[in-house]
């Protein structure tokens, strides 16, 4: 019997379904949720940076867009959870996401970690590798992957 989800939100159709998914579980077993977004950092090639502003202002704006993305993802997951008559706690964290999801699933003493089966799309996979992976491999409680 799960008691505690961790459910990771990416914004993804998978990502969505892997929340609906810990929903449902949490609802059966009366669990608490928590669902958590993780900023990935450390991987932006510079290509992407404006080459019209200096690198640090391009960067900084290129966090903070990815720290709205991550506010909305979590904001969403809330609002879902709300229409499910279900309460959630939401934890942003920025890093590795593999490392972050597992990390948080200790710090929280999860029973279960829902992630999708691949983000969000093939660039995604390539900079990030497996994040399901990532968890299977170092995750210390059960882990539920949804397929797309």
């Amino acid at each position: 019997m799960f008691k505690s989800i961790l459910v990771a939100v990416d914004g993804s159709e998978i990502g969505h379904r892997a929340l609906e998914e810990a929903l449902d579980i949490a609802r059966v077993m009366d669990a608490s949720v928590h669902a958590m977004h993780v900023v990935q950092t450390g991987t932006y090639p510079t290509l992407i940076l404006s080459e019209l502003e200096p690198p640090d202002i391009a960067q900084q704006a290129l966090l903070d867009a990815l720290d709205r993305e991550a506010n909305e993802f979590l904001a969403d997951a809330e609002r879902e959870a709300a229409a499910a008559g279900l309460r959630i706690t939401v934890h942003k964290r920025w890093g590795h996401p593999g490392a972050e999801i597992t990390a948080v699933a200790q710090e929280l003493g999860a029973d279960l970690t829902v992630v999708g089966s691949h983000g969000r799309g093939r660039i995604d996979r390539f900079f990030l590798g497996s994040v399901s992976s990532y968890v299977v491999d170092h995750a210390t409680s059960a882990v539920l992957i949804v397929r797309g």
